[in-house]
């Protein structure tokens, strides 16, 4: 089974760049700590590691523009990156956060962004970035949300449910009763898809030209995730497994 899920931009597109990301299965993607996993796994995806585009992820809603192999050996801090050249191949690790791919197929730009719940609010920063260097209209955009944790397993407290709810709207978060019952610090119930949306939305992406992959890393062991893997790892083990979501032309 080849170890990496692919989606595909929704809008009866004629050209299109592949959105994959890698299963559990293929281990861990982590840039920095796998360097010798993750080659051998874009190699036999048909990837040269030397195209693809990683950046030092901090939960930020930095933005960045490549534009030719290497624009990255420095690992600059950032959380999303975008580009016009088909011959890279934009890449960020998540483990329950949302991996969200864009595409404009007028200006032809693309990329990948690390969303997590201290990131969210990235893809505005993308969308207007991509306007600014290249013109392009939230309108014409193609987004996907890719597979991450769902409310069905993301809790948060108070605190992080103002936040969310302050910020993104009431929609993305609902009060579970029988948490409360239980007296739970984690009552609330936290969509980070829905939060992303209402943004999408706002900024003028058309309702059609969003894909919501509905898959949740927590749940399914197909993927690595944080809260999974965290809370049943014994003391002193090794890290949780990082998945590489990437946008390729190849």
């Amino acid at each position: 089974m080849t170890p990496v899920r692919y989606f595909s931009f929704p809008g009866n597109l004629q050209r299109s760049p592949r959105c994959g990301i890698t299963l559990a299965s293929a281990g861990s993607m982590k840039n920095g700590r796998n360097d010798e996993n993750r080659p051998r796994v874009l190699r036999s995806l048909g990837i040269s590691p030397s195209s693809v585009l990683s950046l030092s992820q901090t939960h930020s809603r930095v933005v960045r523009i490549a534009d030719k192999e290497g624009a990255f050996e420095a690992s600059p801090v950032g959380d999303g990156i975008l580009t016009k050249n088909t011959d890279l191949v934009p890449c960020v690790t998540v483990a329950d956060c949302m991996p969200i791919y864009v595409f404009d197929p007028v200006s032809l730009c693309f990329g990948v962004l690390h969303s997590g719940w201290k990131g969210t609010g990235i893809i505005r920063s993308a969308l207007e970035l991509a306007l600014d260097e290249w013109g392009a209209l939230a309108s014409d955009f193609r987004v996907i949300f890719g597979p991450h944790i769902r409310s069905c397993c993301y809790t948060v407290d108070a605190e992080r449910a103002d936040y969310f709810t302050g910020n993104f709207g009431q929609s993305c978060i609902s009060l579970d009763p029988v948490r409360v019952n239980e007296k739970s610090q984690w009552p609330y119930r936290l969509s980070l898809a829905e939060a992303n949306l209402r943004i999408c939305l706002d900024l003028g992406v058309l309702p059609e030209h969003i894909l919501d992959t509905g898959e949740c890393t927590s749940c399914s062991t197909d993927y690595g995730s944080s809260r999974r893997e965290g809370s049943s790892r014994p003391a002193g083990s090794a890290s949780f497994t990082h998945m590489a979501a990437f946008i390729s032309w190849h």
